[in-house]
């Protein structure tokens, strides 16, 4: 294992679509199997690799724009699979949190939510952070929403908001990423924590997500302790 080891590690989860279509399979068969390997990626992740906090992106706000067929079944995948990883959870002292908005999202999915999140709320080991109904826009939309009406209150003054103002009222108070993975060979982030993304190191991997091994986190580790980490500033190394 590197010496160097990020803090906050993001995964953009993508190719679901695409490893099914390649052999053959219904488009829901290749989300079933990326959230399989989600949950050995997380349990590595947050065990072996040493990592603190792990934000996945799941599931967008611009994914409800997809067939409604393969909407519902995510939605269905997310309600019956989250209460099933709470043991886990409990056992590796990790805590599970949800990023995104919860309007338009299903009550047996927010349900499945409210039961992991409450479930693992003293952990404090970890973080896994999953990004569900998710896009930085709107959650520094929903930032600048908040600040206002404080303003509005008189709560807080205007000259009084700054970055850590904004940070404090983002969905939750997460280290910045230090780390950005995203699978499938696609090169940008869309719309995925660019606030906390603005120093991270990205690296991409042509690998789909369902195949996405322990192994190739360990590759996007190697690259990520060899990069030269000066945010602005002089060099790390």
């Amino acid at each position: 294992m590197p010496e160097r080891i990020p803090t906050h590690a993001a995964i953009i989860v993508d190719g679901n679509r695409r490893w099914a279509r390649a052999r053959g399979l219904p488009v829901s068969l290749g989300h079933k199997a990326g959230f399989e390997r989600l949950k050995e990626i997380a349990r590595y992740v947050m065990g072996e690799a040493g990592v603190k906090v792990l934000s996945l992106y799941v599931f967008s706000t611009e994914n409800f724009s997809r067939d409604a067929k393969e909407v519902a079944y995510l939605m269905d995948l997310f309600a019956n699979n989250f209460r099933s990883i709470i043991g886990e959870m409990n056992e590796r002292d990790c805590k599970v949190v949800f990023s995104g908005r919860r309007a338009g999202l299903a009550p047996r999915v927010l349900d499945a939510m409210d039961t992991i999140t409450e479930a693992t709320k003293a952990n404090a080991t970890g973080t896994v952070n999953f990004c569900l109904n998710y896009g930085a826009r709107a959650e520094l939309a929903d930032a600048a929403r908040a600040l206002a009406e404080e303003v509005r209150r008189g709560a807080l003054a205007p000259d009084a908001i700054d970055e850590a103002a904004v940070e404090a009222h983002l969905y939750h108070a997460l280290p910045p990423v230090d780390l950005l993975i995203r699978t499938s060979g696609e090169q940008r982030i869309s719309n995925f924590l660019l606030w906390q993304c603005a120093y991270a190191e990205f690296y991409f991997t042509p690998v789909l997500f369902p195949d996405f091994t322990p192994a190739d986190f360990d590759a996007a580790l190697a690259e990520y302790a060899r990069r030269d980490r000066r945010m602005g500033g002089n060099s790390t190394r």
